[in-house]
Order: structure tokens, then C-alpha cells, then sequence
């Protein structure tokens, strides 16, 4: 099954950047580079599940993939002072790891099941996290985290006592993340992902290796989870238990089947639309849910490709008039 090709979406993807370059150019307000940061750690962690999606599986443990990465991460730093430059590449390696160990046993499960077990991972570590309290600072978590080390560019030092910085680093973790999925998804690789779900029986029986390209997908969607987890913990200063639930996995569920995952802008899409929408209703956050899963009835009903189908709905339509 071939990649649909949407050349608008790359224009975007590249507004998207040039807008996210210049944002703390135009604008001062620290509460909105806050906004800025959390939608790129939400859009690496949403294009990550997308790879599970895209073999028919869905994952409700990768908040918790993204709680590894941030404990990991923070008791590198805190319990061998190593630098959060080593804490951020290692922490994706080990949960990657740590995902090829789970994965291979219950990626041969399918549907429902699925769901179920990685909500039950997911539950396993937050109680893991909260009993054990000498290392995992039990229900309040670790706290003091340190932030991100200076260095020096083009002779200026760089330092972490503001956000503009963290700002520029996790958009720059979220241009390479997109630079490599995009690349992987024009592969034969992911156009083997792509047609797994579409009948993985005949996939095995021409030869194509199902669980393995399954455990793939797996791995390198929780490998971007816990490099989420690594930024998430060092720019908020702690790792707490409930921050990393399913109900976090269930939203970035949400975000990639409204914004679309037919390509790596439909995850964003959903981010940056969804947060944002979620900020400026912040007086009525105790209807979120309810507006949110009412933006999710009405996306399945009449764009069940996502957002990023719209235009492409309209066109349609105004060739049929």
C-alpha cells in the first residue's frame, strides 16, 4: 500500500517551523513559550503513537513509556550527575529497549486485548513508581530536577534559566523527529507498516515478517516517548506518577486520529489545534472532556481521515457541484 503524497502538507510543515523560529522573536510572553513548549513535547509524543497506529494498534501505555523516560532521565542526573545532554539520548535508547522486551511478547496480541494490556503496563509502573519511594520519591515523585546544562554556540553561552531556550530545544527535537519519520514513512518500511493492518495474514504468508516489523514500529514509537519524557522532565524539574496515566495516552490517541495520520502533520495539527484550544477555554476546563470527545464524534463521522483531510474533503466537493 503506497503513501499518499499531499504535497500542501509540506508547505505547512515548514510555515510551521519558520512560525515556531520566530515566535519568541515576536512575542515576549513567557506563558506562551510555555504553551510553545508543551505542544512540541505533546507532538513528539503523538507522533511516536502514530507509528503503533499505523499497524493497527492501539497503544494506551505510551504516557507511561514517557514516565521511563523522565524517572530515567531524572535519576541519571540527579544520582550520577551526568549531563542532561547524555540524560536525553540514553533515556530514549533505554525505554526503547525496555519497549523490545514488552513488545515481543504482546505484540501477538490483537484488538481489544491490546488495549488492555498496555493499559495494564501502564498501571503496573505508576504503582511501581509510587510504592517504591527510596528511588522514585513514591506518589510526589522526584523533585529538583535540574535543568539542562549551558554550552556555548557560535561563541555566545547558552543557559536554561529561561524558557526561549527550551523553546528552541524541543521544537529542534521536534524538527528531527519529523525529518526521520517522514523519511522512514517513504521507505519500504513504513509502506510495509501501512499494510499490515490491511491483511497481515497474506503480509506472513508472502513473506513479510509481521511481528518483526511490528516490534520496529513499537520500538521507535516508544523510543520518541522517552525522549518526550527526558524534555518534559528537565523543563518541569520533577517526574510524577500522575502525570504519566492512560488517560494521557488516551488524549494523544486523540490528537493523532483528529489531526490525522495519514502523514507526520496530522499529529501536529492535532496538538497545536487541540492545546491551543484547550488553553484559550481554560475557564471551562471541566468541559474539555466533554468538548473534546464531541471534536472526536464529529472528525470519526464526517473526516474519519483526520483533519489533515479537509482540504482535500472541500476540493472534493465543489468538483461534485
Amino acid at each position: 500500500m503506497q503513501n499518499k503524497s499531499i504535497p500542501w502538507t509540506n508547505i505547512l510543515l515548514i510555515l510551521f517551523f519558520l512560525l515556531g523560529l520566530s515566535l519568541p522573536l515576536l512575542i515576549k510572553d513567557p506563558y506562551l513559550l510555555h504553551v510553545g513548549i508543551n505542544i512540541f513535547i505533546w507532538s513528539i509524543l503523538t507522533l511516536g503513537i502514530r507509528v503503533v497506529l499505523l499497524i493497527g494498534h492501539l497503544n494506551s501505555a505510551q504516557a507511561s513509556f514517557m514516565g521511563m523516560g523522565a524517572y530515567f532521565s531524572g535519576l541519571m542526573a540527579m544520582k550520577l550527575n551526568l549531563s542532561f545532554w547524555l540524560c536525553l539520548p540514553f533515556s530514549g535508547l533505554a525505554v526503547a529497549l525496555l519497549a523490545s522486551v514488552l513488545g515481543y511478547p504482546i505484540l501477538r496480541i490483537k484488538g481489544a486485548y491490546f488495549v488492555m494490556i498496555t493499559f495494564a503496563i501502564t498501571e503496573v509502573f505508576r504503582h511501581i513508581w509510587m510504592m517504591w519511594d527510596k528511588l522514585f520519591g513514591g506518589p510526589q515523585g522526584i523533585l529538583g530536577i535540574p535543568r539542562p546544562g549551558t554550552f556555548s554556540l557560535f561563541g555566545s553561552t547558552i543557559g536554561f534559566t529561561s524558557k526561549a531556550p527550551f523553546y528552541y530545544l524541543t521544537l529542534l527535537v521536534l524538527l528531527v523527529s519529523v525529518i526521520i519519520l517522514r523519511r522512514l514513512d517513504n521507505t519500504r518500511f513504513g509502506l510495509t507498516l501501512r499494510s499490515i493492518p490491511q491483511a497481515d495474514q497474506l503480509a506472513e504468508a508472502v513473506g513479510v515478517p509481521v511481528l518483526r516489523y511490528k516490534l520496529m514500529a513499537f520500538v521507535i514509537g516508544s523510543l520518541f516517548a522517552g525522549l518526550a519524557g527526558s524534555l518534559w522532565a528537565h523543563y518541569f524539574t520533577y517526574a510524577n506518577p500522575d502525570d504519566f496515566t492512560w488517560l494521557n495516552s488516551l488524549y494523544m490517541l486523540m490528537y493523532a486520529v483528529i489531526g490525522g495520520t495519514q502523514t507526520v502533520l496530522g499529529p501536529i495539527m492535532g496538538c497545536l489545534i487541540l492545546l491551543s484550544l484547550d488553553e484559550v477555554l481554560r475557564p471551562l476546563k471541566q468541559y474539555m472532556p466533554i468538548i473534546l470527545g464531541m471534536i472526536l464524534i464529529l472528525v470519526l463521522l464526517f473526516l474519519p481521515g483526520g483533519l489533515i483531510t479537509l482540504p482535500e474533503k472541500i476540493r472534493s466537493q465543489f468538483r461534485k457541484e
